[in-house]
């Protein structure tokens, strides 16, 4: 699998939307004050191919030996199609067990992270992806929110140097309540890429105990 390599620059990120995901920053944007490492990485011919990662340093992102059809970046990629307006990638978890690898639906212009996973109540039905990740161009303090969004899910923000932020469960807010009485979601701290996945040990992708986040774009 080839993939084309997303340079994350220092520049500021202003967005809002009337539907479930991102929503604007309260404040001033926020800028990344100088260059940071790219988190988004490029990858060989196969997705078991040593991976650059951030600091330098190289990383082996091995699939898991088990059938598991969600762990199973390549097949996934190779069978599955993202919603329209989205891409995909590989999301790599490293953690205290190893690195594991995760096939990902990508949210990385602003008209698809303002509709993010807004009226997905199946995401098993999406075909196989294990998460859906926001790709920012700069460090942003934006709050996310679950309005019309009818899946309970898991966000977890990152930093630009593949670091975790902080991470929270999500609730739906559906009709008949009101926008304003919907809860926002804030990190503790500037984020450039966040993660949404369900909620439940079957889709428990490691990122409560990773220690460092990356993510290739198909």
């Amino acid at each position: 699998m080839s993939a084309v390599a997303v340079v994350l620059v220092g520049c500021s990120v202003q967005e809002s939307t009337r539907s479930g995901g991102l929503i604007a920053p309260a404040g001033p944007a926020v800028t990344a004050t100088s260059p940071a490492p790219a988190v988004v990485t490029v990858v060989g011919e196969s997705i078991n191919a040593p991976a650059a990662s951030s600091s330098g340093l190289v990383e082996t992102l091995v699939l898991p030996s088990d059938p598991d059809p969600v762990a199973d970046a390549g097949r996934v990629l190779a069978a599955a199609d993202p919603p329209a307006g989205f891409g995909e990638g590989v999301l790599g978890v490293t953690g205290p067990a190893g690195s594991r690898v995760w096939p990902v639906i990508v949210a990385d212009t602003p008209q698809s992270r303002q509709r993010g996973l807004m009226g997905v109540a199946d995401f098993a039905a999406l075909g196989g992806y294990a998460a859906m990740v926001f790709i920012f161009e700069g460090d942003t303090s934006g709050a996310f929110w679950m309005r019309d969004t009818p899946l309970p899910l898991r966000i977890t923000f990152v930093s630009a140097s593949g670091s975790v932020i902080s991470g929270t469960d999500m609730v739906p807010c559906l009709a008949p309540t009101p926008s304003n009485e919907c809860k926002r979601y804030h990190p503790a701290g500037p984020y450039r890429i966040a993660i949404e996945h369900p909620l439940g040990p079957a889709f428990d992708i490691g990122l409560a105990a990773a220690e460092f986040v990356e993510v290739t774009v198909e």
